[in-house]
């Protein structure tokens, strides 16, 4: 096969990877998920407040829920999004019932949508 044969099927072999990926995108996981605001806010709150009740380091957090440092860290800082099964490891680590942490977290997300309507005005 001829060298510019080879690049001509490469070019095409982008362009198909990439229609694919745009229909993949846009009709097979629509983003019409509902969005939570204040949920990693809220989240990060709890951590932290149950953290500091139980009078626990970070680096001891991570390490009783089995996860990376940084990774608390980020969900203490409401940048990470932990999956679920990081929320239950963090919740036997600090000792509270998922059902308890996740009403904390509920409590604390209305809490903060609250705070955010009184700015607004």
């Amino acid at each position: 096969m001829p060298p510019e044969d080879n690049r001509y099927y490469r070019i095409f072999f982008l362009a198909f990877v990439t229609i694919v990926a745009f229909f993949c995108q846009a009709f097979l996981y629509p983003h019409n998920m509902r969005e939570y605001p204040y949920l990693l806010e809220a989240l990060a709150v709890t951590v932290e407040k149950l953290r500091k009740e139980r009078k626990l380091t970070k680096t001891a957090l991570a390490s009783f829920a089995d996860l990376q440092e940084c990774y608390i860290r980020g969900i203490s800082k409401g940048q990470r999004n932990p999956s679920v099964a990081a929320a239950y490891a963090i919740c036997e680590a600090l000792g509270v019932p998922p059902e308890e942490f996740f009403r904390r977290v509920s409590a604390e997300m209305e809490n903060l949508s609250g705070i955010g309507k009184c700015k607004s005005r």
